[in-house]
């Protein structure tokens, strides 16, 4: 591609990318001058009728996995002059490469707004019974998610998936929100997560709610499955099968990630749009879903924000991986200060031997990256982490 298209390319992804956003913020403008908060409840339940409190404070739960569906259309409305949204669409439906590009990464900029999530340059082909995908990329360069077009049997539709990991780089999905819904949307997966980091309920606690019909609505009691073993890697248990519809899903979190000592607990509900129409409040105020669906869970009322579950993560790895470095490398270390007996010698020699200036993956695509080191290492690290 000459220099010439290229400028032009970026020129149109500036304009798709600046239209999204003065259409959000006034979205958002119109809704506050009404005083009102859409509820487009079709079939979820939600825990409470109206919130006072603002979107983007502390939630109790988090959004941890998003799929959604949306017509190509909606891409042309922030060009006002001139056809050049017609014109990519015509041309990424004839196969061009710069043109889906262009168009996944206007989608990204778009529903995550300095986040720093990325798309992938390279096209890659079939993906959820689209024709093409670009795959989505943390600031690590680590994969989370896609965004798919293409195929005459998607009816002129584009694709968006976020895992828990893009979910986790978003800041505010009160735009996010508006961005879809503005779009006309269609939610087809949203997980909702609380994370009871303490432990005060453990996966047993779960089994004897089951026992106990607590998540029986009407007829049946859901089914109940297992998975896991008892060897300190994490268990979990599933409340309802995976069918598309709806299913809670309670696993041992802190163990998952390598600390066989963690007490962390997250509870996840996964909603499936197979039955009925996901409501986009679910991704401002995911607490209420999660709580709606399971009352048995009306118990959550710890404050899970993002820095907190950030900590709670790296910290679980961050134990396990110091496990690992003692068994490897444990010896050298102490030859190391044998070697050097003063502080600052003994700081020098490791500074030149054995570091690597280079932040581990599971640090780099954090949502919050490497500020989350610093709490769990300072003078009171043994209250995060157990080696």
């Amino acid at each position: 591609m000459s220099v010439e298209q290229r400028l032009a390319v970026q020129a149109i992804q500036d304009e798709l990318a600046a239209g999204a956003f003065v259409r959000a913020r006034a979205f958002m403008a119109q809704r506050a001058a009404a005083r009102e908060v859409p509820s487009a409840n079709r079939g979820l339940k939600s825990s409470v009728e109206t919130v006072e409190h603002a979107a983007n404070d502390a939630a109790l739960a988090i959004v941890d996995f998003l799929t959604f569906s949306a017509p190509l259309t909606v891409l042309n409305d922030p060009l006002r002059d001139g056809d050049w949204g017609a014109r990519l669409r015509a041309e990424a439906a004839k196969g061009c490469e710069t043109s889906i590009e262009l168009l996944c990464r206007y989608v990204v900029q778009a529903i995550a707004p300095d986040s720093g999530l990325r798309i992938d340059p390279q096209v890659r082909g079939f993906r959820n019974f689209y024709a093409n995908h670009c795959r989505i990329l943390m600031p690590s360069g680590e994969v989370c998610g896609f965004v798919a077009l293409g195929g005459e049997s998607q009816r002129g539709t584009f694709c968006v998936e976020l895992t828990g990991a893009g979910c986790a780089h978003v800041t505010a999905w009160a735009h996010t929100r508006c961005v879809v819904e503005g779009w006309a949307a269609k939610l087809s997966r949203v997980d909702c997560a609380h994370d009871d980091r303490e432990g005060r309920y453990t996966l047993d606690d779960v089994q004897r709610w089951h026992s106990q019909g607590k998540f029986t609505t009407k007829g049946r009691p859901p089914a109940i499955g297992f998975a896991g073993y008892a060897d300190g890697s994490g268990q979990t248990v599933y409340i309802g099968k995976n069918t598309g519809n709806q299913q809670l899903c309670a696993y041992e979190k802190g163990k998952q990630l390598g600390d066989p000592s963690s007490p962390w607990v997250r509870f996840e509900a996964r909603f499936g749009s197979k039955y009925r129409e996901i409501p986009y409040d679910i991704l401002e105020r995911p607490w209420e879903y999660l709580v709606g669906h399971y009352p048995v869970l009306e118990w959550i009322s710890q404050r899970s924000t993002r820095m907190e579950t950030s900590m709670a993560k790296v910290a679980a790895t961050m134990s396990s991986a110091l496990r690992h470095a003692r068994r490897q490398c444990g010896r050298v270390v102490f030859a190391v200060a044998e070697a050097f007996p003063e502080a600052n010698d003994f700081a020098d020699a490791m500074a030149k031997l054995l570091t690597r200036k280079q932040l581990p993956a599971w640090v780099a695509s954090a949502g919050l990256g490497a500020s989350v080191l610093a709490p769990l290492l300072g003078s009171e690290m043994h209250k995060y982490i157990n080696v």
